[in-house]
């Protein structure tokens, strides 16, 4: 075997190990959302290579990344769990959130060009057409809809400039994505597209460079996750947290 060859074929080897690392990761990352796996269950990593058809090696480093954005735990000895839900830490999350993508949308506001509107006003644009064909029956693909509202969100924040910002705002989405999926079947169906007015005014606000009322509006909308989760007392607690 050639140089050349033996490099050609260690490149295709680690890139279909990548694909395997990303196809486990995608869809171990989407059942613990789902609640197929629920808070604090087990997960064995032969459980796991039967589910996903995978050996050992991507399904490990799956969870590694899982770990990394709080999804998963490991315990000394004991291996790995899903991690636990509470309202504490979706206040924690609810509260870095509010801090993190405020200060991006205003960064975004000052900096955003004429590009970062039209992705602003396409991302709400998919979401809208999304929510509209709904007409309040229920969600059979709940992670359609949660990439879509994800798109708008970072569509928003785009043009801030830091590229720490997005990511961690995109690790802090996901981690509110547990939550939010319990929720968002019924909030669908009762809201229609109703759900949309707040998201279209919060639009209106930026492309109008009204950076006080968006951030405003931002941080209050951030909260209803954890208010439609935890009721009235959220609400008190989050107000604490609200910018002066």
């Amino acid at each position: 075997m050639t140089e050349g060859r033996r490099k050609a074929d260690i490149r295709d080897l680690a890139a279909e190990a990548g694909s395997l690392t990303e196809f486990a990761y995608r869809n171990i990352r989407s059942d613990i959302i789902a609640g197929a796996y629920p808070p604090g269950a087990k997960l064995q990593i032969d459980d796991l290579k039967t589910r996903y058809g995978l050996s050992a090696s991507p399904l490990r480093e799956a969870l590694a990344r899982l770990i990394s954005q709080g999804f998963v735990s490991i315990e000394n000895q004991r291996g790995f769990r899903v991690s636990g839900m509470s309202r504490d830490d979706l206040a924690d999350i609810t509260l870095a959130r509010q801090v993190i993508e405020t200060a991006a949308l205003k960064l975004a506001v000052e900096r955003g060009d004429d590009s970062w509107e039209a992705g602003i006003l396409a991302a709400y644009h998919r979401l809208d057409r999304y929510v509209l064909r709904l007409a309040g029956r229920p969600v059979e693909n709940l992670a359609e809809f949660g990439e879509l509202h994800k798109a708008f969100h970072t569509a928003l924040l785009a043009a801030c400039g830091s590229p720490r910002l997005l990511e961690e705002q995109s690790r802090l989405y996901d981690q509110a994505e547990r939550y939010r999926h319990g929720m968002m079947q019924s909030y669908l169906v009762e809201q229609g597209v109703g759900i949309m007015d707040e998201h279209r005014q919060l639009m209106n606000l930026v492309l109008a460079r009204n950076t006080d009322a968006a951030c405003a509006m931002l941080h209050q909308h951030l909260g209803h996750t954890y208010n439609f989760c935890f009721g009235d007392s959220g609400q008190t607690e989050l107000a604490q947290t609200a910018p002066p």
